[in-house]
Formats: C-alpha cells, sequence, structure tokens
C-alpha cells in the first residue's frame, strides 16, 4: 500500500510538471537563446523538479535530433531510475524542438570546451582515459587523468572523471559497461583519448546481445554445487522502469549426491520457465539459480504491476512439491547482487 500511494503522488506530480512545462517552454527556448537565464526561471525549474523527488537533476542540452533536449536523470541513485522514467513516458511527443530523456545522453563535444570546478578551469581535451577490460565481469575500469588534476581535491576530481564519462558515452552506458572509476594525478601509462575509450566500450558491447545468458557454476558454503544462469549486463539500468523483485522458489528431484536436478527434473523446469515467461508479461526474467534441491527464478515487474498472480496460476500444479511466490520493493537489485559475475 505504502509503495502503491508514493507511485500515485509520484503520477500526480510528473503530471502537474507537464502542465507547468506547456506554458514555460517557450520562456526556457528565449533563455537558451539569449544566453540570459534569470535566476528566477532557474528556480521555478529545480521547484518542479524537486516537487517529483529532491534528489532528481535536471538540464537542458542540445538534442540529438531535436534542437534542445530536457534531461532529467536519476544520477545514479537506483530509486529513482523508474521515477525518471515514468517522467519521460508522460512526456509530450518529441518535435523539431525539444526532446525529452531520463538519462544524459552522450555529448562528446562537450569535451572540446572547458569546465570551471571549485574556480579553476579545467580544460577538457586534456583529458585521458586508461581503459582495462575485465573479461569475467564485462566491465571496463577506467582511470581517469588530468594534468591539473594536482590542484583539484579528489571529490572535485572524480566529479570531472564522471562528467566527462557521462559525456563521452552516456549515462547508460557508464551504468552498463563501466567498472571502477579512478583519479590519476600522474599520466597512466596506457592513457589514451576519449575516442578510444568509446571504441572499447564499443567493442565490450558487441559481445553480449540484449538476449544473452551467460551460465555459471559455482561452489556453495559447504561444498554444495550451484548452477545458475544470468542475463549479461545485470544491471537494473538496462530496465529502468522494474524496482519490484519477484521470486519464484521452485523444489524439484534431486541427485542424493549433488542436490541439482535429475535429467527429468531439468526438462520439467524448462518448461515451467516458459509458462513463467509467457504468462508474467508485466515482469522480465533476469536469472536463474539451481542448488539443494530448488530452483529460484529472478523477475523483476513495475511497482503495481499485476504480475504475482499471472506467476502464481503458471505455477499451480507444480507436481514435486510447494512453490512459493514473493515480491519485495528492490530498486537497487540487491536480490540478484551474488550472481553477478
Amino acid at each position: 500500500m505504502l509503495f502503491s500511494r508514493r507511485h500515485r503522488n509520484t503520477d500526480r506530480t510528473i503530471a502537474e510538471f507537464w502542465r507547468w512545462w506547456s506554458g514555460a517552454r517557450s520562456r526556457v527556448e528565449v533563455a537558451i537563446a539569449d544566453g540570459a537565464w534569470s535566476a528566477a526561471l532557474v528556480t521555478e525549474v529545480s521547484r518542479q523538479v524537486r516537487a517529483i523527488d529532491k534528489e532528481l537533476e535536471w538540464e537542458f542540452t542540445q538534442g540529438s535530433r531535436a534542437g534542445h533536449a530536457l534531461v532529467l536523470s536519476a544520477a545514479g541513485v537506483p530509486r529513482l531510475r523508474a521515477v525518471a522514467e515514468r517522467w519521460r513516458r508522460a512526456a509530450p511527443e518529441a518535435d523539431q524542438r525539444w526532446e525529452y530523456h531520463s538519462t544524459r545522453q552522450p555529448d562528446p563535444n562537450s569535451l572540446s570546451a572547458a569546465l570551471t570546478v571549485s574556480g579553476h578551469e579545467v580544460k577538457l581535451p586534456e583529458l585521458r582515459f586508461d581503459c582495462r577490460i575485465d573479461a569475467d565481469r564485462y566491465e571496463v575500469d577506467v582511470a581517469v587523468h588530468h594534468p591539473d588534476f594536482g590542484r583539484l581535491t579528489e571529490p572535485d576530481r572524480l566529479r570531472v572523471a564522471f562528467l566527462a564519462l557521462d559525456w563521452l558515452l552516456g549515462e547508460v552506458a557508464v551504468e552498463l559497461w563501466v567498472g571502477t572509476v579512478e583519479v590519476s594525478v600522474t599520466l597512466p601509462p596506457r592513457a589514451e583519448s576519449g575516442e578510444a575509450l568509446v571504441a572499447v566500450v564499443a567493442q565490450l558491447a558487441r559481445r553480449l546481445r540484449d538476449t544473452t545468458w551467460v551460465p555459471l557454476e559455482r561452489t556453495l558454503a559447504g561444498g554444495r554445487p550451484q548452477l545458475a544462469a544470468v542475463r549479461l549486463p545485470l544491471k537494473p539500468v538496462r530496465w529502468p522502469r522494474l524496482d519490484t523483485h519477484v521470486e519464484v522458489v521452485v523444489p524439484y528431484p534431486a541427485g542424493r549426491e549433488t542436490g541439482l536436478p535429475t535429467e527429468a527434473a531439468l526438462g520439467a523446469l524448462g518448461r515451467l520457465e516458459e509458462r513463467i515467461t509467457a504468462t508474467a508479461g508485466g515482469a522480465t526474467l533476469v536469472a536463474h539459480e539451481t542448488s539443494a534441491g530448488r530452483r529460484v527464478f529472478h523477475l523483476y515487474a513495475e511497482t503495481g504491476a499485476a504480475v504475482v498472480e499471472p506467476v502464481r496460476e503458471a505455477v499451480r500444479g507444480w507436481e514435486h512439491g510447494r512453490v512459493r511466490v514473493r515480491t519485495r520493493y528492490d530498486p537497487s537489485w540487491q536480490a540478484i547482487r551474488p550472481l553477478r559475475p
């Protein structure tokens, strides 16, 4: 009930934002054209965004297809991804003047300018990036260097680094493909330009298709084997609206020594998975794990979506024991964190 009420309140403030925007956009266009932003207009925009959520960030930028873009970003806060995406889905149709995004879009041209941070001017073309692909995690670890980093505090260095990554790759690609981010005062031996980083990330992304499932084999505490399969990259930013974990725990006939399914049970579990995915239209299966006589299917759905009863109907009649279906609000996808490579 709490999440349903919060959902309705957010939808109300989103609708109020777009009603305000219909009257305010012409004033914003004038401010962009003149380069004369009044403090009152900036405060007005901020007030409308904060009414949706105080932690959302906004910006106006050049559009990729339209003249301008309005971006409302979750800024890495997991619970806000679905909020920003609902805001985008409620937006007006894009036209020649405006387009709308729930994440920061790539804008490599931004790296041709300078950025002022805590009174220091940082010439962004001098940024260099040391990139290392971690094949097991399907991520790129990045070290960012600038000759002026020695004059900046660590928080300011990180701010420059993350802004540069967002501009080079876009916010979604950063969350999907970038692993660790470090800042370096000295020039790393393999440092290259931003274009090289873009190429490395594109290379990594080509390795995985949208439907890629990767099998995992592990040994749990006590020596028990575990089999799992996950969709990579297994990160919530791929499915920004899905913030509720749906766990389906299915018992099965297991081999006495291993606890893994018999051949017949493995076939039955596969058919059950097909029924679950066919009926749970509002949810997405992202992983499953198998050990000790049970398989756990991990699905994610949008808050308020009617998926539990269809899933229960799909597993009704399972002849190998009682199937449990549980849900919890989990915008960070903590429930499946142990399954990430």
